[in-house]
């Protein structure tokens, strides 16, 4: 199976599809009640150019607030700060 190492903020439910980038999984934020998408990108480092675009298509996410799009909640790495292999967006 998939392993999602997230903070125990965030309870995970299924894997319910895969994105362009990555394997999408619906969770729970636990300190607000909402649910939400957590998607992981694996070895985001892997290729500079995907990286490149995974960074941009992020930072663009960050400003657009429209109610017909997804709000990026959060951005994090698994692990500690050595390792910036798998990447996770979490989004409403």
């Amino acid at each position: 199976g998939i392993s999602f190492e997230v903070d125990a903020q965030y309870k995970m439910h299924k894997v319910s599809d895969r994105s362009a980038y990555g394997i999408v999984c619906s969770a729970e934020d636990v300190d607000s009640g909402e649910q939400v998408a957590v998607t992981k990108i694996e070895s985001v480092f892997k290729h500079i150019d995907c990286a490149r675009r995974i960074l941009r298509e992020l930072r663009i996410l960050r400003h657009l607030q429209h109610d017909n799009l997804l709000q990026l909640k959060n951005v994090f790495f698994a692990g500690g700060r050595s390792e910036f292999r798998d990447l996770y967006s979490v989004m409403d």
